[in-house]
């Protein structure tokens, strides 16, 4: 049997905001297995879905930039919460930004003369300092960038929309409100399609564990685990949440009310939403 320890029953806890006793019971059940502890507790009723994108496990920032050719995010580590608010750590990231927006836009890995930047500005800063996760976008036909960065700078989204009218105003304006929205709501997915069927099927085993002593019979059921599949969605895609400035309505019905505004159909082609840490 694996030791249960302390940091793994608060690490559980942190996932699932599950009672102490009830995190350690879940490990102890799972033989201290993270991932099933975490679906055992939820199919007790005792916790909600795992989203691993609310935790924190490391300090840094995250950095945007965006071009007409292309879109741009960068996680930079560092160890303390004080050198990611530090005026020089900050002048790094966006030079290192710099650097990137010149590379060819279709590499996937964070050019070598960037790691070098971040290891020649460690004896300067005064800390360890490393790049955590990187990836861009690059611009298609129609395609329009927006993006957002939350204040503390822990937070950074993208989006990537599609419309023939091109970067108008309100084509702009909605593709801030989707990055907003991204970075406050955590979707998982685009939209359902996006889901894998592995995922969906998980869902639906827990959804039919949790009421297996209901007493309902079997299409009751069914019904039921449709409509908590259907809410599932409207959690993790991000076409299907509620729209978190208007209760009223969907994200969907946002973006349809923009491409009216326009009078010319507004796509999301894609979003990335980076967190520190997560």
């Amino acid at each position: 049997m694996a030791d249960i320890t302390s940091d793994m029953i608060k690490e559980l806890r942190e996932r699932t905001q599950a009672g102490m006793l009830d995190c350690k019971k879940a490990l102890i059940e799972t033989n201290g297995d993270m991932e099933q502890a975490t679906d055992f507790l939820r199919k007790k009723g005792l916790a909600a879905a795992n989203k691993k994108a609310g935790r924190e496990a490391k300090e840094g920032i995250i950095a945007v930039k965006l071009t007409p050719e292309r879109a741009i995010l960068l996680e930079v580590n560092c160890e303390t919460d004080f050198v990611a608010k530090n005026a020089n750590f900050i002048k790094l990231s966006q030079e290192l930004l710099d650097v990137i927006s010149k590379e060819d836009v279709s590499k996937t890995d964070v050019p070598a003369s960037v790691e070098e930047m971040v290891k020649s500005s460690i004896g300067t800063i005064g800390e360890n300092m490393g790049i955590g996760k990187f990836t861009q976008l690059k611009a298609e036909a129609n395609t329009v960038f927006a993006s957002y960065v939350h204040s503390n700078n822990k937070i950074g989204v993208v989006i990537q929309l599609e419309t023939a009218a091109g970067a108008k105003p309100e084509v702009e304006e909605l593709g801030k409100e989707l990055a907003m929205q991204a970075a406050a709501a955590m979707p998982q997915y685009l939209n359902s399609s996006e889901i894998p069927e592995s995922v969906i099927q998980k869902e639906k085993e827990i959804y039919f564990e949790q009421m297996k002593d209901s007493g309902k019979p079997a299409n009751v059921l069914e019904k039921i685990v449709e409509g908590k599949i259907n809410k599932f969605y409207s959690d993790v895609c991000l076409i299907d949440q509620v729209y978190i400035k208007d209760s009223g309505k969907k994200i969907s019905d946002v973006i349809k009310d923009y491409s009216s505004k326009i009078n010319d159909e507004i796509k999301v082609a894609k979003f990335i939403r980076f967190q520190v840490g997560a």
